[in-house]
């Protein structure tokens, strides 16, 4: 089988290379997606080692489940969030993990197939829910936040400089009808945008308010600040996080926790007295971000945004 048709992985090489992994190892790889760095990282620790591959898609899981077959005996599939492996690690009786890897990035089929609304492209219902048992969904948020709270999400979690102009336009399109599908959105953002500012941005114009949504859907950095505090702890000395970010409010997240780690203060630089009790238990491999070369770019344009930090506990 071909596993480049389950997902195209990101930074393969550089991932395996950093993870720096042994047979026997247990890996935590909190967003499973498509699948696409597990059969590597398989490899690497079988034919004992274990992946505890979760994922809050429950779609994702049983891609995995059918895709994966053959490795099974190497795999513990979740469907969960992240930001609970302290339960889910608990429940498997597992004390700690050797590798803590995060792609944070939607996988292709998440985009392509899923029918929720992830991509601004295709005109599909309002949803971008992971978990499809939750009750918020993009529809909700769009009809039913106020005109400062839409803008305030889009502002903080899609750095828009237009959110004012976009709330307004949503809130006074859904008092004569109800946004239910992408492309009614899409339509909006784009009048909202003056012409010789769309012209000149790079990307599509609703993918920022897109990303913001789906952030506020999933609770996605919430659940990320979390999962680096829970996951660090159940960390083995000398184990390694291999984090993946796409957009600078993670990759800020990433950088300021993995700070916090090393032992270096993280507190506002106008606090006269450290207050954030930094405590160097780490060490940052990475000094500069790792980001994906020209030819994997060429080959895998999503990759573009891709940002690859790695932390190792002392």
């Amino acid at each position: 089988m071909n596993y480049e048709d389950i997902h195209k992985p990101v930074l393969l090489e550089e991932v395996l290379y950093y993870l720096n992994l042994k047979k026997g190892d247990i890996v935590f790889e909190g967003t499973l997606g498509g699948a696409g760095h597990t059969i590597e990282i398989i490899e690497a620790i079988a034919p004992t080692g274990k992946i505890i591959g979760v994922d809050l898609d429950s779609k994702a899981i049983s891609t995995a489940t059918i895709k994966l077959k053959k490795f099974l005996s190497n795999l513990l599939l979740i469907n969960d969030s992240f930001a609970n492996i302290s339960g889910i690690l608990r429940e498997l009786n597992i004390k700690s993990i050797s590798g803590f890897f995060l792609d944070l990035g939607l996988s292709s089929i998440q985009i392509e197939n899923s029918g929720r609304g992830f991509s601004y492209i295709r005109n599909e219902k309002l949803d971008m829910r992971f978990d499809q048992s939750s009750e918020l969904d993009a529809c909700d948020v769009v009809n039913n936040y106020t005109e400062n709270k839409l803008k305030e999400i889009i502002y903080k979690y899609g750095e828009e400089r237009w959110s004012s102009r976009i709330s307004k336009n949503i809130v006074s399109h859904r008092s004569l009808k109800k946004i239910t599908h992408t492309g009614e959105l899409v339509e909006i953002i784009k009048n909202s945008i003056p012409a010789q500012y769309r012209s000149r941005r790079k990307g599509h114009p609703a993918k920022r308010v897109f990303q913001a949504l789906r952030i506020e859907v999933n609770r996605e950095l919430d659940n990320l600040d979390k999962t680096l505090e829970d996951g660090f702890k159940l960390l083995k000395s000398c184990g390694r996080m291999v984090i993946i970010s796409y957009h600078s409010l993670e990759d800020r997240i990433v950088k300021r926790k993995f700070k916090k780690f090393s032992g270096r203060c993280i507190c506002p630089p106008d606090l006269p007295v450290c207050k954030c009790g930094a405590e160097k238990k780490a060490r940052i491999i990475t000094k500069k971000v790792i980001k994906p070369s020209p030819d994997e770019i060429r080959e895998n344009p999503r990759s573009r945004s891709a940002r690859l930090r790695v932390l190792e506990k002392l």
